[in-house]
């Protein structure tokens, strides 16, 4: 490998880790804690029902922490559960209006943080950072539960034609 390859790969790695700084940064100011409550809030608010074993899978949590992390976001009333309706013994989860509102807080956060962070670019250099994004994402994604940790504070109504999904389609 060369230097210059060994310099770029490096330079990326250290982008990356920035973005992800400022995206947990933002994110869990809204939050009611910091970890993983926003990834959680924002997961439950895109899949209402989603079950407590794939919010589990998506945040990488052992069961229990899982749980533990459901039962402060219901007592915060930000979540509830109820029964999934194809196995009634499965616990689903959704948000309360308060978890939607918390919801949208924590997502625009991390919009103004990446908005921020873009402004140096111009427009066309946004565009073409944007398109080697999402070719760099349909490339990583290997699963549906490795989608939704990726994808785990995503504005889902930001990407409609989003690259991680199209790939698993």
């Amino acid at each position: 490998m060369a230097m210059t390859d060994s310099r770029i790969e490096n330079v990326i790695g250290a982008l990356a880790l920035a973005f992800a700084d400022i995206l947990q940064r933002d994110a869990q100011a809204k939050a009611p804690e910091p970890g993983p409550a926003a990834s959680a809030i924002t997961l439950i608010g895109h899949v209402p029902g989603l079950s407590i074993e794939r919010l589990r899978r998506a945040l990488s949590l052992s069961h229990s922490g899982t749980v533990r992390l459901v039962d402060r976001l219901v007592a915060d009333g930000l979540a509830a559960r109820f029964s999934a309706p194809d196995d009634h013994r499965a616990v689903a989860l959704r948000l309360t209006p308060l978890g939607e509102t918390t919801c949208s807080a924590i997502l625009s956060a991390r919009q103004k943080g990446l908005v921020s962070a873009l402004a140096v670019l111009s427009q066309e250099e946004l565009q073409e950072l944007g398109n080697l994004a999402a070719k760099l994402l349909r490339g990583l994604v290997s699963t549906e539960d490795h989608a939704y940790r990726i994808c785990r504070l995503c504005n889902y109504t930001a990407c409609l034609d989003c690259p991680v999904e199209a790939e698993l389609a």
